[in-house]
């Protein structure tokens, strides 16, 4: 149903009788909804205006629901008990956690479920995203300022001068041929700076400047630049020397291709530490990326890169958590702000590195994760001035990727958790009836084996419909009677209580709906469970013929049968 159903919204000036008044239908956002509401001019409120919530089926284009949510009076969410599938629909839930969050004042009235309430918290987030995000850039901006004006910046500056500034064209040449390159230098440039090309290594092709001379004869011209004629009226010739631009290919080395001496730094080469909640994290990035993710032994110093011909993104393995993170999100924004050629023809490297690390210190920032040891100098590094141009020049387009992003995140981690749960609740709940089972098998053996009919696995499947379809509180009854009634062994009474309380939380967890989606045993296993019922197997007197196949068992355990 979710996938088939549109949601658009109704602002009507009375809510009782629409075609009183002001009507609009098949508004497309929220915010549209919201402030043609507060456009309907106070006089006219003697009738009571609402904001409603339609769905129409995206096939047919025909009414599915209609209801008036926002009064007055307040936000109606008890309306959704008479419309369970607009709760469960994702726009719809966003939707309406919408609204609540832009009518705060109003009452709301009713429950508002957790899906609903865990959705408000994202679209806070969003919606309140360009000042928080605002604070956080100005945070980088300072720290870029800061390193620019350290002990070892001007060493670090030395360093970066001996190395060349490529042309677009052999960028993207180096790019195609080792999209981790880092620094590039020509081999006779590496042994310069003490460190040298590593045996075995395969040079990048790029284009050099190769320009030659050739004599041609040519019109001699005057000092004003007009032809010299001679005496006949006929243009003197000289010969003039010319220089032909021209390119040759030539191999460029990176960084992580060469050995020797350290080069000089401005932050720590890699971050350590880990992450809350890592698995859900980096999990969520890599189903929000639009292209792959994978987990590689990178050659050199890069720590990842996007592939820009290959469509994919690839992480070193082997880092910290914190670092991990850190490079993915770095190369996911490589990926949505870079990956267009026409979008990006006029950027520099350098803009392209200080964008993607921004956005990644501004997203960690956003989630707690500071970053700062090694963005700030990463920036301050591919900025090509004190002036931080490049950082200004896209503080615009960082702030709204950072919020894409984090938007994003935000949806898919709770939709993970989400299904973490549901499994947890699965396993805790089969668990249950494994202990239910064994505890019935351990109160009297051979009653077990006669009800189970050489079938253990019988038993468990009964039990477990028995759970499902909400009998959990009369299994917990059927136990607490047997414990008051002194017939539980006292090497199990510790068991059942505990069996007790778990049952209670099962109980008061299982709502109607629930039980509704789980999965019902077959006809058979039905018919079985309903002639025997845990209680009965726990309350009922043992019959006499199974007294005489157990007759060394206490009296207790005789009366008590399984």
């Amino acid at each position: 149903m979710d996938r088939k159903l549109k949601v658009t919204y109704t602002v009507a000036e009375c809510n009782e009788f629409h075609h009183m008044g002001e009507y609009h239908d098949g508004i497309k956002t929220v915010k549209e909804a919201v402030d043609l509401y507060n456009s309907i001019p106070p006089e006219r409120m003697n009738a009571i205006p609402s904001i409603g919530i339609a769905l129409i089926d995206a096939n047919t284009g025909q009414d599915f629901a209609q209801f008036d949510l926002v009064t007055r009076n307040g936000i109606d969410m008890d309306m959704l008990n008479y419309y369970p599938y607009v709760e469960k629909n994702t726009a719809a839930q966003y939707g309406i956690a919408e609204i609540l969050y832009r009518f705060k004042e109003l009452e709301v009235l009713g429950n508002v479920p957790k899906d609903i309430r865990d959705k408000v918290k994202i679209v806070e987030n969003r919606e309140q995203g360009a000042e928080r995000l605002k604070d956080i850039t100005d945070k980088l901006e300072q720290g870029v300022k800061d390193v620019f004006e350290s002990d070892n910046y001007k060493e670090f500056l030395k360093t970066m001068a001996k190395f060349p500034r490529y042309s677009v064209n052999n960028s993207i040449l180096i790019m195609m041929q080792k999209p981790e390159a880092s620094l590039c230098q020509s081999f006779t440039g590496w042994k310069q700076m003490g460190r040298y090309v590593k045996k075995g290594e395969k040079g990048i092709k790029i284009l050099a400047p190769a320009p030659y001379k050739v004599t041609r004869l040519m019109d001699k011209l005057d000092d004003k630049g007009k032809p010299v004629v001679d005496k006949d009226g006929e243009h003197v010739k000289e010969e003039v020397e010319m220089q032909v631009t021209a390119f040759k290919v030539v191999n460029t080395f990176d960084l992580s291709q060469t050995d020797g001496k350290e080069l000089p730094s401005l932050g720590v080469n890699e971050l350590e530490g880990n992450v809350d909640r890592y698995p859900v994290f980096i999990e969520a990035l890599k189903q929000v990326c639009p292209v792959p993710i994978t987990f590689e032994d990178i050659k050199g110093e890069a720590k990842g890169y996007y592939h820009t011909e290959e469509k994919r993104i690839a992480i070193q393995k082997g880092m910290s958590e914190l670092q991990t993170i850190k490079t993915a999100i770095h190369e996911m924004a490589h990926q949505m702000l870079h990956s267009e050629k026409d979008a990006v023809k006029d950027k520099t490297r350098n803009s392209k590195e200080v964008e993607a690390e921004s956005v990644a210190y501004t997203v960690c920032q956003h989630y707690g994760i500071d970053t700062s040891d090694y963005s700030f100098s990463y920036v301050a590094g591919w900025s090509s001035g004190k002036e931080t141009t490049e950082l200004r020049a896209s503080l615009d387009v960082i702030r709204k990727a950072a919020n894409d992003m984090i938007t994003k995140i935000d949806e898919k981690e709770q939709e993970l958790i989400a299904q973490k749960d549901a499994v947890s609740k699965e396993e805790k709940n089969d668990a249950l009836v494994n202990d239910l089972d064994q505890f019935a098998k351990d109160l009297d053996p051979y009653d077990y084996q006669d009800n189970t009919e050489g079938n253990p696995e019988y038993n468990t499947a009964a039990m477990k419909a028995q759970l499902y379809k909400n009998d959990g509180l009369d299994i917990k009854k059927g136990i607490e009677e047997a414990l008051e009634n002194g017939d539980i062994p006292d090497d199990l009474v510790d068991t059942a209580k505990s069996l007790v309380g778990r049952l209670d939380e099962f109980c008061k967890e299982k709502s109607v709906e629930e039980t509704k989606d789980e999965v019902a045993p077959d006809s058979k296993e039905q018919d079985k469970s309903k002639k025997e019922s845990v209680r009965d197997k726990l309350a009922k007197e043992k019959n006499k013929a199974k007294k005489k196949s157990t007759p060394k068992q206490s009296k207790k355990k005789d009366e008590v049968t399984i």
